[in-house]
């Protein structure tokens, strides 16, 4: 948000195109005219080895055309690793590949090739229940002489998916990148929690001293400073910013499991000064099952 107000684009996770793969950062290709923009680094794909992440910025002074290409090229690459890049929306080469088609694409790239007979594989293996058997694909260079070829059945339709949209395409990207440039998750339900009198981050700044009120969001941070006697503070994030909560050790201890447990919350608070709410009751907000990062009690 801050770097959106200063003017920098934020560009979706087309990782494998001109970008800097450790972390963010600000790029200034010619066809931008000069304007800055950010790219989302490989650092932040869940599931992905550093050493197999270097291969593949080793390997991008040609870019990559295609998942088989990929896989080709960097033969390290698992299928965990594989299945995290493309719902991290990493794996749209020209523009136009959604992420459930890159998943599609992926999965079958990454099968062997051949028949299983060919593969040495008999009907012991596909009755196999082990988690050794069901995880062996993910070991590091797993059989990369036949299994890591690419498969010419990637190549099959897949115009029957259909896109990852809306709170669908933010969860995708909390859940494999931890971050999202989509919208907030809240702004999806915002016209529920207006009809049921709940407010936003926003509007929870302008009240009346001793108004009480709900407010909901994510739970960004839990903290109970030292210098505190116990008591614990909470700060909801939504579309429309941050809401800051003061709990009572006994307010606390009386709704412990629903303050630790939910990543999105309802709270019922009173409004004191410089913004602050003093929390009398907790609700999870279940209407959103995404991932949110917490700062617990640090």
């Amino acid at each position: 948000a801050a770097a959106s107000a200063d003017g920098v684009v934020v560009k979706k996770n087309q990782m494998f195109q001109n970008y800097h793969p450790a972390s963010q950062s600000l790029d200034t290709p010619p066809k931008q005219g000069g304007e800055f923009f950010v790219r989302v680094g490989l650092k932040y794909v869940r599931g992905l080895r550093e050493e197999v992440g270097l291969k593949i910025i080793g390997e991008r002074d040609k870019f990559y055309s295609s998942v088989d290409d990929l896989i080709r090229r960097v033969p390290e690459i698992n299928k965990r690793e594989i299945r995290a890049l493309s719902l991290a929306g990493a794996l749209n080469f020209d523009g136009t590949v959604h992420r459930r088609e890159a998943l599609w694409q992926s999965e079958l790239a990454i099968q062997p090739k051949g028949s299983l007979f060919d593969l040495g594989i008999g009907n012991s293996d596909l009755g196999s229940s082990t988690d050794e058997s069901r995880d062996v694909d993910q070991t590091p260079g797993f059989n990369k002489s036949k299994s890591q070829i690419p498969n010419p059945n990637s190549q099959i339709e897949s115009g029957f998916l259909t896109r990852m949209e809306g709170l669908q395409l933010v969860d995708a990207d909390l859940r494999k990148t931890g971050i999202s440039i989509g919208k907030h998750p809240m702004a999806f339900i915002r016209d529920d929690m207006t009809k049921l009198g709940i407010l936003s981050a926003h509007q929870s700044k302008y009240l009346r001293k001793g108004q009480v009120v709900s407010v909901a969001g994510a739970v960004i941070i839990r903290q109970r400073p030292m210098t505190a006697n116990n008591v614990v503070f909470i700060t909801l994030e939504d579309e429309t910013g941050f809401s800051n909560f003061v709990v009572m050790p006994d307010m606390f201890e009386r709704f412990r499991v629903v303050i630790n447990q939910s990543s999105f919350l309802i709270i019922r608070g009173i409004f004191e000064e410089r913004g602050m709410l003093k929390a009398i009751s907790f609700k999870p907000l279940n209407d959103l099952r995404t991932e949110v990062v917490s700062h617990n009690f640090r």
